[in-house]
């Protein structure tokens, strides 16, 4: 029990320590009529222009090209690929209507010889110029 509560002690003095010591509060103008403010600090870095927020960013993102048949079969190669890990046995892909910059296979399989229903999806995204699994179920 003593080595219990040496050790809640220590653990409490650390946390308070981590915590750090906290900042004075401003003091009040004490003359009447007169009101403190807090000063934003500056966070200014020296040579590097401040961002203009004066208009919002209207400019509208890329949209991602257009898929090659080299893109389709890279990405079909990549689901194969995946499928080899599991216990499905594939036996079709076929592309579906994926979210913008995936592709998606609808995946007509089996498991353990008996026809997988209904068929499973995956979802493939190219990240850094290789095709990876996103999502992959039902």
């Amino acid at each position: 029990m003593k080595h219990a509560k040496a050790f809640f002690l220590l653990a409490l003095s650390l946390l308070l320590a981590a915590c750090g010591p906290k900042e004075a509060a401003p003091e009040a103008s004490s003359a009447p009529g007169t009101s403190a403010s807090l000063a934003e600090p500056d966070r200014s870095v020296p040579g590097v222009p401040e961002p203009d927020i004066s208009q919002p960013d209207t400019s509208v993102p890329e949209a991602p090209a257009p898929l090659t048949e080299e893109d389709r079969a890279g990405a079909m190669d990549a689901a194969y690929d995946y499928y080899l890990g599991t216990v499905f046995e594939v036996h079709s892909l076929t592309e579906i209507q994926p979210p913008q910059g995936e592709i998606a296979f609808q995946v007509s399989c089996s498991k353990g010889g008996e026809k997988v229903d209904p068929d499973r999806t995956i979802c493939l995204e190219r990240k850094h110029g290789a095709w990876s699994v996103v999502s992959e179920g039902y």
